[in-house]
């Protein structure tokens, strides 16, 4: 994972030395490029995947979300009625193509995929603005008004990439948790990101700041049995990587690790305790299933966004010059084999394994050098063997052990 901190211009950034998370340096302000000097605090912060766009602005940084959440004001106009026809005659021509590729060979297939009609440019069009969506949030109390602008268009079925947006409740303040999961190997990896990263975030922070406040002498946190495992996590970062991280990099590394645990090893200690084949999908499927995360905390009273990365999703900053151009900075980096850094560390933590990445990608397969699930690349090889049959069996179709794993 790597944390990148943004305070109007930008500040410092961490990169943990491992793939887990594990914590790494102390930050300091040469790690981050810094933009020309602007003469205006407007900032724009923008994700991209592919598949999902999301731009945001208005005086401070912020983010997305799926669905539209109902507390917010200025909502989108629903779209004009020549969209909705051209995305009736866009389905009508999916339905129509189904029915002629049904039944045939995969060779078959693709010489009836070429004389398929291509769709007119009202139909593009409208299919690239269909979920576009627009709201403003307001501030509680001193903080800034934040528009947010996002866009999905899906490249399968049912998508794989998922927007979560929540206000987070751990400072009572005008602090938001904004981010995309871009998905791979099925769907189910980056929704179960998208509906239990935030909440364990926000009890993170919570933590943080309370074992903040007892190293100053105040009261020891009350930790309920299932948060123990979070709460070691955050320790064991404060030990590894010493006592001066400040909060939010803190909660959002501790989240990561502790989330990639739940879903991968958690997820499969929890199926052999209870052996319960019907519950195989609910449990391991987003363990077989992947995903990268790329995660803003923007906290509009300190005027300050902290982006979280793991994987090959972006963030970008839009910063708006004097001259009234803008200029794009990044406040990620993308992890893949494209990246120096991340082959290096790919080598020094597998030494000896020469096909550790082959052809760009880990053991030929996967692109991201870093992501949650794809327990393909994490459970013991007997794990593998004994579950990889019944759940390929089951339509998990990357249930497969990897070569040279």
């Amino acid at each position: 994972m790597q944390s990148t901190r943004s305070r109007r211009a930008l500040g410092t950034s961490t990169t943990p030395g491992q793939d887990s998370g594990a914590a790494g340096k102390k930050p300091s302000a040469s790690d981050t490029p810094q933009p020309a000097s602007t003469g205006s605090t407007k900032r724009s912060l923008t994700f991209a995947i592919g598949g999902v766009v999301a731009l945001l602005g208005v005086t401070s940084y912020t983010l997305l979300r799926q669905p539209t959440p109902a507390d917010v004001a200025a909502q989108s106009k629903p779209a004009p009625s020549s969209t909705q026809t051209a995305l009736e005659s866009v389905a009508t021509k999916h339905g129509d193509a189904l029915k002629k590729l049904d039944g045939l060979s995969t060779k078959e297939r693709r010489e009836e995929a070429k004389r398929l009609g291509l769709l007119t440019a009202e139909e593009v069009n409208a299919v690239l603005h269909a979920k576009e969506n627009s709201w403003v949030i307001e501030p509680t109390s001193g903080g800034a008004r934040l528009r947010v602008d996002t866009n999905q268009v899906s490249s399968n079925a049912p998508i794989e990439d998922y927007l979560a947006w929540t206000p987070l409740a751990s400072n009572a303040s005008n602090r938001h948790m904004f981010s995309v999961f871009d998905g791979h190997a099925g769907y189910r990896c980056a929704e179960q990101l998208a509906a239990r990263l935030g909440p364990m975030l926000d009890k993170s922070l919570d933590f943080v700041a309370q074992l903040a406040e007892l190293k100053k002498g105040g009261k020891k946190p009350e930790v309920e049995a299932g948060d123990k495992a979070l709460v070691k996590t955050i320790r064991q970062i404060e030990r590894e990587a010493g006592l001066d991280w400040d909060q939010v990099p803190l909660a959002l590394t501790a989240t990561f690790i502790n989330m990639d645990y739940e879903l991968v090893a958690g997820a499969l200690a929890e199926f052999r305790k209870q052996q319960q084949l019907m519950r195989m999908d609910e449990l391991l499927g987003p363990a077989v299933s992947g995903s990268c995360g790329l995660v803003a905390v923007v906290d509009t009273e300190a005027k300050e966004v902290v982006v979280a990365n793991t994987g090959d999703s972006r963030a970008l900053l839009g910063v708006r010059l004097k001259n009234g151009s803008w200029k794009a900075v990044r406040l990620s980096q993308d992890q893949t084999a494209d990246n120096a850094n991340e082959v290096a560390r790919m080598a020094r933590e597998h030494p000896g394994e020469d096909a550790v990445i082959h052809r760009g990608r880990v053991l030929g397969g996967l692109m991201p050098t870093r992501a949650f699930g794809d327990c393909r690349y994490k459970w013991p090889l007997e794990a593998q063997q004994d579950l990889f049959p019944v759940l390929y069996s089951r339509g998990h179709r990357y249930a497969t052990t990897p070569p040279n794993y």
